[in-house]
C-alpha cells in the first residue's frame, strides 16, 4: 500500500510542475538560462523569477511588476505597473522587453504574439523611450540577439 501511495504522489508531482528557462544578464549583459521548478502559474512564476536573479547575475525586471494578463488566441497580453517601470531610461527597458519576451517565447509555446500594456490601458511607449504601440512577433524575439 505504500509503494503505490508514493507512485501516484510522485506522478502528481511529476504531472503538475513545470520546468521553466530564465533569461537573465550577465556582467555584459548576454543572456544567461536557467531553469526553475514552476507549479501553478508558468506566467506568474516567470515574472518572480525573472525579478530575482541568482547571484552574479543581473535583471532588469522589477520586482511586482506584472499588474495581469490574458491569453487572446495566440497572443499574450501582459499588463504592467507603471509605478514600478517609473525611472527606467532606454536601456533599462530595453533589456526588460529582450529578458520578457524572451523567457516568454522559451517557455510558452502556444503564443505566437505578445502586448504590453500598462496600467490597463494601451500605450505608445513603455516608459519614455521604447515603442509598445504593436504586438512583439515570437519569429523576432523568441532568438538573442534581437535582429
Amino acid at each position: 500500500m505504500k509503494k503505490s501511495i508514493f507512485v501516484v504522489l510522485l506522478t502528481a508531482s511529476v504531472l503538475f510542475s513545470v520546468e521553466l528557462k530564465i533569461c537573465y544578464l550577465n556582467e555584459n549583459l548576454l543572456p544567461i538560462v536557467k531553469v526553475a521548478e514552476g507549479r501553478d502559474n508558468p506566467v506568474l512564476e516567470i515574472f518572480e523569477a525573472l525579478s530575482s536573479p541568482p547571484e552574479g547575475l543581473k535583471t532588469f525586471v522589477p520586482k511586482g511588476v506584472l499588474r495581469a494578463y490574458f491569453f487572446v488566441g495566440d497572443f499574450l497580453i501582459l499588463d504592467l505597473y507603471g509605478e514600478k517601470l517609473k525611472g527606467m531610461d532606454f536601456d533599462s527597458e530595453r533589456y526588460f522587453i529582450h529578458q520578457v519576451l524572451y523567457t516568454i517565447f522559451l517557455n510558452v509555446k502556444g503564443v505566437n504574439n505578445v502586448y504590453l500594456i500598462v496600467d490597463g490601458k494601451k500605450r505608445d511607449v513603455l516608459v519614455k523611450h521604447v515603442d509598445i504601440r504593436f504586438s512583439f512577433p515570437r519569429e523576432v524575439w523568441e532568438k538573442w540577439p534581437i535582429r
